[in-house]
This record gives structure tokens, sequence and C-alpha cells, in this order.
């Protein structure tokens, strides 16, 4: 969808909406139903995917944007709640695991469906795993993506999350099998890249602890190729060996 066409199509629907109400009979109620129903889609259908595109593009300030556009209209706990897990994903990705643990801390997971559930115990376990703190906090990040894992075996990404708590606890040979995991789960349909680069970056860094710096320096390398612009190919250009 051309993006003046997604900027003015909010206005035009309300404007349609407002329009139709200032008429009588069959006319009013005509454009009320059309207005009504092009605000249901977009906050059921276009907003939705619109946030999820930006999120996979790494636009993630434009994701937070339409994930809170289409929580206004939202009443169920349920759908809440999943866009609150969404929102809290926005806030890892910008590095603010303080933040995402805030946020997360204010859902009930029980209220969650299967899938919005397993993405919060994804999400809490990235933030406790990324959050730098260690010992019991890497050991419920542990607990809690494992829990993910269950609910959703399928999920590529929840596996890499499982492969940083492992790193977090230093148990560096387990963390390097769990990211190769990963490749071998995504490498048929291509992996996205954010989620290359940051396997390959976490790979780098497992390969760095166990004093490999060639095999280190290789993953750094990858990174920094397959996605130049990245928070993962900065960090790895910082973190490369002789860098």
């Amino acid at each position: 969808m051309p993006r003046l066409v997604r900027r003015l199509l909010l206005p035009a629907l309300l404007a349609t909406l407002v329009y139709g109400a200032s008429l009588r009979g069959r006319a009013a109620a005509a454009l009320a139903g059309l207005a009504a129903l092009g605000i249901l889609a977009l906050v059921f259908i276009v907003f939705p995917r619109l946030a999820h595109a930006a999120f996979e593009r790494g636009d993630w300030g434009r994701a937070e944007l339409y994930y809170r556009l289409t929580r206004f209209f939202i009443a169920n706990p349920e759908s809440r709640g999943a866009i609150d897990v969404s929102l809290a994903g926005c806030r890892l990705a910008r590095s603010d695991w303080a933040g995402a643990l805030d946020d997360l801390a204010d859902v009930e997971p029980e209220v969650l469906g299967p899938a919005a559930r397993a993405a919060w115990y994804n999400n809490r376990a990235y933030a406790l795993a990324r959050g730098g703190q260690g010992g019991a906090a890497a050991q419920q990040a542990l607990d809690a993506i494992d829990e993910a894992v269950r609910l959703r075996p399928d999920v590529a990404g929840f596996r890499h999350t499982r492969g940083v708590a492992l790193l977090a606890l230093g148990r560096i040979d387990d963390a390097i099998a769990e990211l190769d995991a990963v490749w071998q789960a995504v490498a048929g349909e291509g992996a996205p890249p954010l989620l290359e680069a940051e396997r390959c970056y976490d790979l780098g860094l497992a390969w760095s602890q166990k004093g490999e710096a060639e095999y280190a320096r290789d993953y750094f390398q990858r990174a920094q190729s397959i996605a130049p612009r990245s928070p993962w190919a900065l960090k790895a250009q910082s973190a490369r060996p002789g860098a």
C-alpha cells in the first residue's frame, strides 16, 4: 500500500463517518456503515500487517506506532495483552531491557492465546539474557525460553533466544549448538537478515569466549555483510578481533 494512501486512509474514513452523520436516512446509514467497515479493516488487518512489516525491516518506531494505533481501538484483554507483548518486542529491539520487562509485567500470560503466551515468555527470556546480569537472571531466562519453545517449538527465533540464554549462563558449547540449530531450521527458506546477523554476532561472541579468534572473526564479518546498517553489524565491528 503506497505511503500516501496509508496516511490519508484513516482521515478519509473518519471524514466519511462525520459526513454520513450529517445526512439522513439510507444515505447516512450506508456511508456510516462503509466508514465503520473501513476502520475495522484498518484496525484488524491493515495496521497489524504494517506493524509486522515495519518490525521485520527494523523500523521499530513505526512498528510501535501501528501497534499503539491498533491497541487504541481494542478492548478485549487477550488482544490488548498480545499487542503489549509486541510493544515490549519493540523495546527489546531498541535494547531497552528494563522497559520491556516493565511492559511484560503488566501482562498476565494466562490471559493470552498460545502464540502470544509463547512470545511473552520469549520476550521475557530475551530481556533477562541480554540485560547482562547473569546468574539468577540468566537461569530465569533459560526457564522462560524453555516454556516458549514448549509452546511453539517451530519458531526459529525462540531457539535463538535459547542460545542467548545459554551464552549468558556461560554454557558456550550448548549455545553454539543451539545457534547452529537455528540455521538448520531456516536455511531452506532463507533466514531473515536481521535474525541471521544477530545469530552470527552471537556465534562470534561464543567462539571468542572459547578462544577461537578466527572463527569469531568470520562470524563477526558475516554479521556485518548480512545486515550492514543493523545494530548487530555495529556490535560485530566493535567486537571483532583485531578491529
